[in-house]
């Protein structure tokens, strides 16, 4: 299954929790990496870097599986300035990197 635990992270649920139960099942074959602010009622997506999810802990859970399977950014905010749509992206896809160089090395 494609984990997006920016979803699971909405539905209430523990992140790192969440990751070693549907782990522990042999169920995750894409990982979308990416953060939220909010209750499951009223929610706001917001960079990588910011808020509930501590991602670098979601990303020692991801090692501690044995996930060896593709991490991808979802959504992420933009910026309002014109010629920017990327800015976010490239940012997600950074942070990302940098955490799975840490982790995983």
């Amino acid at each position: 299954m494609l984990f997006c635990q920016g979803c699971v992270r909405e539905m209430g649920e523990d992140v790192p929790t969440a990751i070693r139960r549907i782990a522990a099942q042999g169920k995750i074959a894409y990982v979308h990496f990416r953060n939220m602010r909010g209750t499951p009622k009223k929610f706001m997506e917001v960079f990588v870097d910011e808020d509930d999810v501590d991602m670098y802990q979601a990303m020692q859970t991801y090692k501690e599986v044995g996930f060896k399977g593709p991490f991808m950014m979802d959504h992420t905010p933009g910026f309002p300035q014109a010629d920017t749509r990327h800015v976010g992206r490239a940012f997600a896809v950074g942070y990302m990197r940098a955490l799975i160089q840490a982790v995983y090395r």
